[in-house]
C-alpha cells in the first residue's frame, strides 16, 4: 500500500453468512451505528481506481482522505473530494484490490457498536458466477460509507457472494 496512506485500526474476521441490510448487528448487545455510503445505488463507489491489492481502511483525519481520494481516482479524472467533518466522523473504505474483468463488487452493508465499544463494519465481496457474461476490462471495485468517529477498534465482518447468471 502506498505510503501516504496511514491506517486506522484494522481487524479482520471472516464470517460464513452475507449480510444484506443498510444496517448489522453480529450479537443481541450490538447497538446499530448510523451508516451512510457516499453512492446509495446497490454498487461499489467505483469499479476503477487505483487500489491493485484488497485493502480494509479507517480514515480519522482530511490529509489521509486526501491521499485515499487521489488514491482511489488514480489514473483518471479526480473529482472534488466529498467534505468530512473529521471531529464527528470518519469514513471506512473498503477496496477488493485488482481483477482482469469486469462482474466483481464491494460493498459496505453497515455497521454496529459492539457491547466491547468495537466498531463491527459488514463487507461483502461479490464475485461473477460461471454462466455470468462479463466485461474483459480491468476492474479494482472500491466502496466507501461516513460513520460516527470511534476512537476505538474497528473490525472488518467479512462475508461473500457469487451472482448467480443463468
Amino acid at each position: 500500500m502506498n505510503s501516504f496512506v496511514r491506517f486506522g485500526t484494522i481487524v479482520f474476521t471472516v464470517v460464513g453468512s452475507a449480510c444484506a441490510s443498510s444496517e448489522m448487528s453480529t450479537s443481541p448487545q450490538d447497538t446499530p451505528v448510523s451508516f451512510v455510503r457516499l453512492r446509495s445505488e446497490p454498487y461499489s463507489f467505483t469499479s476503477v481506481s487505483g487500489f491493485d491489492t484488497p485493502a480494509r481502511l479507517v480514515v480519522r483525519d482530511a490529509v489521509t482522505w486526501q491521499g485515499v481520494w487521489a488514491q482511489t481516482f488514480r489514473g483518471g479524472s479526480v473529482p472534488p473530494i466529498p467534505v468530512i467533518d473529521f471531529s464527528r466522523e470518519m469514513l471506512v473504505v473498503v477496496a477488493l484490490g485488482s481483477h482482469s474483468s469486469g462482474g466483481y463488487g464491494i460493498l459496505l452493508d453497515g455497521a454496529s457498536a459492539e457491547a466491547t465499544g468495537d466498531l463491527a463494519v459488514a463487507v461483502r465481496s461479490i464475485s461473477p458466477g460461471s454462466g455470468c457474461g462479463v466485461t474483459l476490462a480491468f476492474t479494482q471495485p472500491v466502496d466507501i460509507a461516513r460513520v460516527p468517529r470511534r476512537d476505538g477498534a474497528v473490525r472488518f465482518v467479512e462475508s461473500s457472494e457469487v451472482t448467480n447468471c443463468q
